[in-house]
């Protein structure tokens, strides 16, 4: 069984995934293309999926979106939690019985996981699905668990119980009753696989964004950056751009997976060491060279939280927290790294 996953799912590493090294920069902006793009939006991965691109051959953009939006569908088929029969859903069955081997892309996210999850010491960890199912939040049937049920649940998240095998590709659980969740770098290796697509297809000049994380490669026609505009936790009509010339940005926010209860708002975004879910934070925005890497660090710098992430991680990612209210107040702190693009 353990070939036939495998076998089910090699046709992945063909996919042009070299989407994952980091974004060329341009240092200007693209000659002789139409100023017009092709824009196109599909409901995929749990989001609405926005690709926009430039080209002179209309018909070959229009391609080129098209073989995009299916590396989408593809990436879910692997690595979905919602799927019984996407391979992560299959490895989650069995890795705690037998060793799995799986295939070259879901391997090459399990173990950019694992690195991050060692960087951050597990603010990051995608053995988090056991929490995230007792909080309701994954078919959101959301609920308050006891502290039995919280203390019963945590010894099975932890990034150190999850074995792989680079050799081998072979992934194996070490407590039964692990099961892992992609849900936060998922969807930024879509993108990624979106964008090699788009640049194996000719078309060098576009972005790519699913929900609140995004991806550009080369300019728009006339411009030197793009304009992007960052998710608002207030809802409040405020807006805030940033200027951005290549790579990747993501936005991990409380805003949009939550319940309250008594006033208190839980979201779904769960530290994986106290198994409680992070507050004092509204979001987190992080650029990065590829959107693997800025969605999955969105989330570990959520659970860090402002103070620590821009100590030790700012120098290396730019990076902006919107806080909440204090009680009684209206106003939405919002804390950055030196080096952050925001527009005035």
């Amino acid at each position: 069984m353990t070939t036939r996953i495998a076998q089910l799912f090699e046709v992945f590493a063909l996919l042009s995934c070299a989407a994952q090294s980091p974004a060329i920069a341009s240092d200007s902006p693209p000659p002789h293309l139409p100023t017009t793009p092709i824009r196109r939006s599909q409901p995929l991965l749990g989001t609405f999926v926005t690709i926009t691109a430039f080209g002179a051959d209309r018909a070959q953009v229009g391609d080129a979106i098209t073989a995009a939006f299916d590396e989408f569908t593809r990436v879910d088929a692997l690595m979905s939690v919602h799927r019984a029969d996407s391979e992560l859903s299959q490895l989650n069955a069995r890795a705690a019985q037998t060793t799995v081997t799986v295939s070259p892309a879901l391997f090459r996210v399990l173990n950019t996981a694992q690195q991050i999850a060692g960087e951050t010491g597990g603010a990051f960890d995608i053995t988090v699905r056991p929490l995230t199912q007792l909080w309701g939040f994954i078919w959101k049937e959301y609920r308050l668990p006891t502290t039995n049920e919280l203390a019963r649940t945590l010894p099975l998240v932890g990034h150190s119980h999850l074995r792989l095998d680079p050799a081998s590709r072979a992934v194996r659980f070490s407590r039964a009753g692990m099961s892992l969740d992609l849900g936060g770098i998922a969807k930024g290796f879509a993108v990624d696989c979106a964008i090699g697509r788009l640049r194996a297809s000719g078309v060098t000049n576009a972005m790519v964004k699913a929900g609140g994380d995004l991806r550009v490669t080369g300019l728009p026609p006339g411009a030197d950056h793009w304009e992007i505009q960052i998710e608002d936790p207030a809802k409040n009509g405020q807006r805030s751009f940033i200027r951005l010339r290549s790579g990747a940005l993501s936005t991990s926010g409380n805003y949009e997976n939550y319940f309250e209860v008594d006033g208190r708002r839980y979201s779904h975004i769960v530290n994986p060491r106290t198994g409680l879910p992070v507050e004092g934070v509204a979001s987190c925005t992080v650029l990065a060279p590829t959107c693997t890497e800025s969605d999955a660090w969105a989330t570990a710098l959520f659970v860090l939280g402002p103070e620590k992430s821009v100590r030790k991680f700012g120098a290396r990612f730019a990076m902006r927290f919107v806080l909440p209210p204090a009680r009684g107040g209206t106003a939405w702190p919002g804390v950055q790294s030196k080096d952050f693009p925001l527009e005035p």
